[in-house]
């Protein structure tokens, strides 16, 4: 849910947490994940480099925060161009993300320390409803440099979580509202708990869909009050969109689910669709269609530990009531 893509994306924990807002500091008990946030880090740095230009903020930034993390800030984590030494392309990028969230620096500040102070609430609401999560990797906050509003990625040889506080805020923009989302997330680390034992699956379309549309289902039920961009993500206008193609898009989709093609998915399930009839992203929300059918018979917890494999005749007979939908 994003403008660089989420995903392919993924969130944490089996004992109650202890959380704090303190620079570059893990905080751990045991058997549980560690937090680790930076934007104390990052927020002490702006301030003191925010009357300097643009440009000149991005190498201070270069040299400062994003030197003493290369644990995050490298290549594999945030991408980039590589034909570049590593600073100067960090410095290039820091300049264009500023141009979009630069009218929103204090919105991100408010949301980075909302996050920080919320996190053991929604960590806690979500073990209610899934009380055998098992996380025990690292989850940031960070300045992603553009590179995600929430993703999974290795970090110190383990998968770790990671929220871009700079993406969560042009996303979302007035409309954060980060307990969905940590919802998405968190459901995503915990959903693959239960790998689906059936050969090839993980690479196949029905995988994808089932996951991201599960993980949408998680967060709405989760929070009722949450609609359009906190459940959906960009582009603002894809459910309304999506949701008037319904029945072509669930019949394309019907045929897909055993596809492993990159072209299929990024159709589906990427920022944006060469094939102008497709809704960017719309692989989404009829996923997540799919999955609010299957909700009326199945519990969270049922759907979550479920393989897909053996959800696949459940799966494929919502997707043909889409396609008959009127």
């Amino acid at each position: 849910m994003h403008v660089l893509p989420r995903r392919l994306l993924a969130l944490v924990a089996a004992a109650a947490v202890t959380h704090a807002a303190v620079a570059a500091a893990p905080v751990s008990t045991p058997a549980t994940y560690r937090t680790v946030n930076l934007m104390p880090e990052f927020w002490s740095f702006y301030d003191k480099a925010r009357t300097l230009p643009v440009d000149a903020q991005g190498a201070v930034f270069a040299r400062t925060v994003v030197k003493s993390h290369p644990e995050v800030y490298n290549h594999a984590v945030i991408g980039g161009d590589t034909s570049k030494p590593f600073e100067q392309m960090v410095a290039d990028r820091y300049v264009k993300v500023q141009s979009l969230i630069g009218p929103r620096m204090d919105l991100m500040r408010e949301v980075s320390a909302r996050i920080g102070q919320d996190l053991p609430r929604y960590e806690a609401r979500f073990r209610k409803t899934f009380p055998d999560l098992a996380y025990k990797g690292e989850l940031y906050f960070m300045y992603s440099l553009g590179g995600f509003d929430g993703a999974t990625r290795k970090v110190h040889d383990q998968t770790a979580l990671l929220f871009g506080l700079d993406m969560i805020t042009w996303v979302y923009g007035k409309d954060a509202d980060p307990e969905p989302f940590f919802d998405h997330e968190l459901f995503h680390i915990y959903h693959k708990q239960y790998p689906d034992p059936a050969p090839g699956y993980s690479d196949k379309f029905v995988t994808a869909l089932w996951g991201e549309g599960l993980a949408m289902h998680v967060a709405q039920t989760m929070n009722p009050q949450a609609h359009g961009v906190a459940i959906f993500g960009l582009p603002r206008n894809t459910p309304e969109r999506a949701q008037a193609m319904v029945p072509a898009l669930a019949r394309d989709i019907r045929g897909l689910l055993d596809s492993t093609s990159p072209d299929d998915y990024k159709r589906f399930f990427l920022g944006s669709s060469e094939q102008a009839e497709t809704p960017s992203r719309s692989g989404y929300y009829v996923g997540f269609l799919v999955a609010q059918k299957l909700g009326q018979r199945h519990s969270l917890q049922e759907l979550a530990h479920t393989p897909v494999s053996k959800l696949r005749p459940e799966i494929e007979a919502a997707l043909d009531e889409l396609a008959q939908a009127r």
